[in-house]
């Protein structure tokens, strides 16, 4: 008998569908919002406001990963309109790590939750046998405004469908910052700066709360699968299609550069401060977006059914996430080093 073996990256939707959300154990009239696809919150009702709940590991970086870990996490909390409050941290570590590791790992942890204005409420830390390099994982906890979320899940037929920021930003500087040698022969000076900087962009918490308040349908953070992943995700999660023009989704030049020189495409590439909104007025949206100094176009139309990318002048199918470009990225520049 023929056994699936499974990829690099996310679990397909398919066996999230078949394997894990039939396995959730017992059913709580407290817990609001149950696993699904797209889906990266949790709300629980527990009197008063809503508890907001996420979780999210950091596998593919290296360097800030400690940092890295509490942004992408805050960052679900801020896609869900909810104000962050706390986290929790477990530390994974190989048996090389030394103390200093850890140092800096808690250091770049506790600089990222000042910044976001969340505490460090708990977590887990060990040495584990057989690990190559660390893995972080964040659990995030918030509460709601006025018990309103925004999900995934709500995206309606006729909404427009906004991106702010730019696409690959998160992929971009985790391929710069870890593989700085090859990169500083592809490009220049000011270029390794901007890429590096752009890690500085990938908090959603000022996007969240502007949707929230400002007519959105859903949100939802573009993490591994890049910006395409992101909102196909949410048409699984709202049982829709789309017309997505693709040249219109906004990419830096850097991030562009990037891609071609490691063969990977920038729309599928790791976009944690990109974030994926559905509204009636996306106009309007992004103009509230600019004048609150951050970058959003109107990439493409909710739809009864039809998925569909348009492309350069080609019609192409909207397809599910597959492995991260992040990862051939890394095998492509592994190779050079």
């Amino acid at each position: 008998m023929t056994q699936d073996v499974l990829s690099a990256g996310k679990i397909p939707p398919a066996f999230l569908e078949k394997v894990i959300f039939r396995r959730t154990g017992a059913k709580r009239p407290e817990v609001l919002v149950m696993p699904a696809v797209g889906e990266d919150t949790t709300a629980i009702d527990v009197g008063g406001e809503l508890l907001v709940a996420t979780t999210d590991p950091i596998t593919g970086a290296e360097e800030k990963a400690g940092w890295l870990a509490v942004k992408v996490a805050v960052n679900d909390i801020a896609a869900s309109g909810a104000e962050p409050l706390c986290i929790l941290v477990t530390l994974l570590l190989p048996e090389s790590t030394s103390v200093r590791d850890l140092e800096c790992i808690m250091d770049d942890v506790h600089q990222a939750c000042i910044e976001e204005n969340v505490t460090v409420a708990g977590g887990h830390s060990e040495v584990t046998p057989g690990l190559s390099h660390p893995i972080i994982s964040v659990t995030a906890l918030g509460r709601s405004r006025g018990r309103r979320i925004l999900r995934s899940s709500g995206a309606c037929v006729g909404d427009d469908i906004v991106v702010t920021k730019w696409a690959g930003m998160e992929g971009t500087s985790i391929l710069v910052r870890d593989f700085r040698p090859v990169f500083s022969r592809v490009l220049g000076s000011e270029e390794m700066r901007e890429a590096e900087e752009l890690l500085n962009l990938i908090s959603v918490s000022r996007d969240g709360r502007i949707a929230a308040e400002n007519g959105a349908t859903s949100c939802h953070d573009a993490t591994e699968g890049g910006v395409l992943g992101a909102i196909y995700e949410v048409l699984e999660a709202s049982g829709t299609g789309a017309v997505v023009y693709a040249d219109e989704i906004p990419v830096l030049p850097v991030t562009v550069k990037v891609s071609e020189y490691t063969h990977i495409d920038p729309l599928k590439l790791i976009s944690s401060g990109c974030l994926v909104i559905t509204t009636p007025s996306g106009q309007n949206l992004c103009d509230i977006y600019r004048k609150a100094g951050i970058n959003a176009r109107v990439v493409g139309k909710i739809t009864s059914d039809k998925r569909e990318i348009i492309r350069r002048g080609r019609n192409l199918p909207l397809e599910a996430p597959g492995t991260d470009e992040l990862w051939q990225a890394r095998r492509y520049l592994e190779k050079l080093k």
